[in-house]
């Protein structure tokens, strides 16, 4: 039975064919966290689609011309569309089913099948990004999505990783302004197979609660710590738990900032800075706000 609710990385397309990417497993009644990706004008490289987020990250999101929306639960301004307004909602694993079923004679899904039948060894996978949508060129990277947290974990544990993405490092070290880009790299996420770009993304299969709690802004902070994150780390947004203490008394960071997520998979020391907030009980740092973009960095 098909799901019909709303999971990170779905595309949408609203009625006046705009392009959205969901980014969140929890979505409020009466519209959805999704950002703008493509506006169609009829022409150009992405077959009629005009891309107008050309580089990710949460200081090019919040320039993008759509309406956001204050969230008074997060004490943060979150990119929507309202359900009224959608037309088309696209579901990762149900265009990956069409496409193993059809022809492999396209150049891309050859490699995407490819990929598939050599390395991934979990049921629950789907395909974002153009191939999604349905305006790849045959220089598109391959988005692909594993669901699940054991299937997500199995993955990292299992797979040897492709050939490193050079270009990724020093794209990520231009766009977020930072120096360590090598650190956050993981050749098991993203990488070159075959000559085509290929990234993994993870995604929980299941929907999340909208505003299960209250949170409020307290300012920016930095501390160094010992974390440790499990699948949560995986999903979007990433999560991890603080274990050594410090002066503030975090106990859970959570990360917008996808480039930041792989610092937070299993037990390291890092460096992290971001927006300090009070979530009823807990003291928790997000990493990706609109006023304290953050980051987070590896000691090693």
């Amino acid at each position: 039975m098909a799901r019909n609710y709303f999971l990170d990385r779905d595309i949408i397309v609203d009625k006046l064919n705009n392009v959205y990417t969901v980014l969140t497993n929890y979505n409020p009644p009466g519209y959805i966290f999704a950002y703008l990706k493509y506006v169609y004008t009829g022409s150009g490289l992405w077959k009629g689609y005009n891309r107008v987020l050309k580089q990710y990250g949460i200081h090019n999101l919040v320039k993008l011309k759509q309406k956001f929306n204050f969230e008074s639960c997060y004490d943060a301004s979150f990119p929507i569309l309202y359900l009224s307004e959608i037309r088309t909602h696209l579901k990762p694993e149900e265009k990956l089913s069409h496409l193993l079923k059809h022809s492999a004679s396209d150049d891309l899904i050859y490699y995407l099948i490819d990929f598939i039948e050599n390395y991934v060894r979990v049921s629950n996978l789907g395909v974002t990004g153009s191939l999604l949508l349905g305006n790849y060129h045959k220089n598109s990277d391959i988005d692909l999505v594993i669901y699940g947290c054991k299937n997500s974990l199995d993955f990292i544990e299992s797979f040897k990783g492709f050939e490193i993405d050079k270009e990724w490092i020093i794209e990520a070290n231009n766009n977020y302004n930072i120096d360590f880009a090598d650190k956050l790299y993981d050749n098991k996420r993203r990488g070159i197979y075959k000559g085509k770009r290929i990234s993994i993304l993870f995604v929980d299969d299941k929907p999340w609660k909208y505003c299960e709690r209250v949170c409020r802004k307290l300012g920016r902070v930095r501390f160094k710590g010992l974390i440790s994150g499990d699948c949560k780390a995986l999903f979007y947004p990433a999560v991890a738990t603080v274990q050594s203490s410090n002066e503030y008394q975090i106990s859970t960071i959570i990360n917008y900032e996808g480039v930041f997520s792989s610092a937070l998979l299993g037990d390291r020391e890092v460096i992290v800075e971001g927006m300090l907030m009070k979530c009823e009980e807990e003291n928790v740092v997000i990493v990706g706000d609109r006023e304290v973009r953050g980051y987070i960095k590896p000691m090693q």
